[in-house]
């Protein structure tokens, strides 16, 4: 391949471009970004730019190269110099606060618009125009235009996302036939205005919120419905106060049900979430959008299911498992989604039990979704261990991460980490699992571990201490590490200690006012597992009691245990025995 040392940027035919090309600059198309700068073109990618009606590239090609002289840029520049000469004098009044708006339409709608995001919305021209009209009828007033530039000044997420939500909500509005969408589209695009209420280092953090965070966050749905009033904005204040209600009265702040809440409002539930998975933020870079569309679909019991198969079809990117009716009336089930081209998915014929692309012609494409089979809890956990005994970490992330979304980081440790600890286990004591890939499986167990464990210290209001007196070099042992994880859960914090310093240890038990501490050891050579103290009782673990003690905890609710209490009942019990 090329090296870019020895490169000339240049712009040429789609005619005269060629495989293994480089692309110099971002294909964009009527808005949407098709494809990225750097990307190594082939020859179906350029067949899918024609198709597109992709007239012209910027490539880089080597300075000796022949083609050179089909440069269209260097063409141009020679051809329309004298041309636009004689304009540069010229200079009409434009109306700033008009050009104002128009610039900030223009440059938002570049960072949200990316076919893999929004799939056959804003195909068009047409559509952006209407979508910028819409816009620019919506800022003719200038108290909006200043409310719209206070939340961008006070966090720019929160007001990219509103404009994210506002061009996605408007277009699948009109989709719907829903009426009067001049105002839906407004309440869309200040849903979130309430945010300028919510402390910025809250709005930034870069990790999941703490109970507390969250409750503070949740109050920007109030806080924005009062704002608006106080603006004038009366008609749209519902939806920033409505935007977070779910069916069944499983939202807030008001646990409305479902006929509570209006077709606008429903609609502005499915676009809100869509947008926030698909973007960009402090914490996360977004998932692509059949994922979002897919979590959307595991708790399609909170939405309106008709508009989310709607929605689907307005997007024309449908999720891996989607049921759907191609446009020769054949039904097939999306089995693959590619990230290039998400509009062109592989597909299983399910009359025929056969696999096909969809052509890139669109000769046969698909018209409608009927329905979508959510993988369970239990077959994305499947996978995800499966991947963990291969050692495969890369795709492993991506399971994890759907299991841990909506879960609790104290279900975490109960509903993945042991179950996945023991089934490793079984393999290993029972089918002979080679031991190398155990504990590689193992460390990438305890590295997901680790990151948990830095949530739960950071979420979680500790109430109480407790000591464990393990050697340094034990404390990274997983066994260990989910031991710690535990006690958070419980609102416990450890301290550490090494042993050997029985009147250190008993300080500390003092200092923590405790009259227990745990030693935890690789093997125990001591006879005695329960050591009376004048300051309290030293209880003795060695790993394999805290192993056993561990798969013994599978499938317990949290709340039904304390795992100190666990700790002490497990070693009386082997004492007994």
């Amino acid at each position: 391949m090329w090296q870019k040392n020895v490169l000339r940027k240049v712009t040429l035919s789609i005619d005269e471009v060629e495989a293994d090309d480089i692309l110099a600059e971002d294909i964009f198309s009527e808005y949407r970004l098709l494809a990225k700068r750097d990307l190594v073109l082939t020859e179906r990618i350029i067949a899918l730019l024609k198709l597109r009606k992709v007239e012209e590239l910027s490539v880089y090609l080597p300075s000796e190269s022949v083609r050179i002289v089909y440069d269209l840029g260097a063409q141009r520049t020679r051809e329309y110099e004298d041309i636009f000469a004689p304009l540069i004098e010229k200079k009409e009044e434009i109306d700033e606060y008009k050009e104002a708006v128009n610039n900030l339409f223009m440059t938002t709608l570049e960072n949200v618009v990316h076919e893999l995001r929004y799939g056959q919305i804003l195909k068009s021209i047409q559509d952006t125009s209407y979508v910028r009209s819409i816009f620019e009828l919506i800022l003719e007033e200038k108290h909006r235009y200043d409310l719209l530039m206070r939340l961008r000044e006070w966090d720019e997420y929160s007001f990219v996302h509103s404009f994210d939500v506002f061009v996605l909500g408007t277009i699948f509005a009109r989709h719907l036939g829903l009426t009067d969408i001049e105002t839906l589209a407004r309440g869309y695009l200040f849903h979130d205005i309430g945010k300028v209420f919510i402390p910025q280092e809250i709005l930034n953090l870069k990790r999941k919120l703490s109970e507390d965070e969250f409750e503070i966050v949740k109050m920007h749905t109030t806080k924005g419905f009062e704002l608006l009033v106080e603006n004038g904005e009366e008609d749209i204040a519902y939806l920033a106060r409505d935007h977070h209600e779910r069916f069944a009265g499983k939202g807030y702040p008001n646990q409305l049900c479902a006929d509570e809440m209006s077709e606008g409002v429903q609609l502005l539930q499915i676009i809100d979430v869509y947008s926030a998975m698909t973007s960009k933020r402090v914490y996360h870079t977004g998932y692509g959008a059949t994922d979002a569309l897919a979590v959307l679909y595991r708790d399609r019991h909170l939405y309106n299911e008709k508009f989310m198969h709607k929605f689907v079809e307005c997007l024309g990117i449908y999720p891996v498992n989607s049921v759907v009716l191609l446009s020769d009336y054949r039904r097939a089930q999306v089995e693959l989604v590619y990230d290039l081209f998400p509009t062109l998915p592989k597909v299983k014929l399910l009359d025929e039990q056969t696999s096909m692309n969809l052509p890139l012609n669109y000769s046969v494409k698909i018209v409608e979704m009927f329905d979508y089979r959510a993988d369970s809890f239990e077959e994305i956990f499947n996978l995800f261990v499966e991947q963990l005994i291969r050692c495969d970490e890369k795709n492993l992330r991506v399971h994890f991460n759907k299991l841990i979304d909506h879960l609790h980081p104290k279900e975490i440790v109960l509903k993945i980490f042991l179950p996945a600890f023991r089934i490793l286990r079984l393999l290993t004591r029972e089918i002979q699992t080679d031991m190398t890939k155990y504990r590689n499986s193992i460390n990438i167990l305890k590295k997901l571990l680790e990151e948990q464990l830095n949530v739960l210290y950071m979420d979680y209001q500790h109430d109480q201490t407790t000591v464990l007196v393990v050697e340094t070099s034990l404390r990274e042992n997983f066994f260990v590490k989910l031991v710690q994880s535990i006690l958070y859960i419980d609102k416990i914090v450890p301290f550490f200690i090494n042993p050997g310093d029985n009147q250190r240890i008993t300080q500390l038990m003092e200092h923590c006012e405790v009259n227990v501490a745990y030693f935890i050891e690789d093997e125990l050579t001591m006879e005695k597992r329960v050591r009376p103290m004048r300051e309290g009782t030293f209880l003795y673990y060695s790993l394999n009691d805290i192993e056993e003690l561990l798969v013994s905890l599978v499938g317990m609710s949290m709340k039904r245990f304390s795992f100190e209490e666990k700790m002490q009942e497990r070693l009386f019990t082997k004492l007994k025995s």
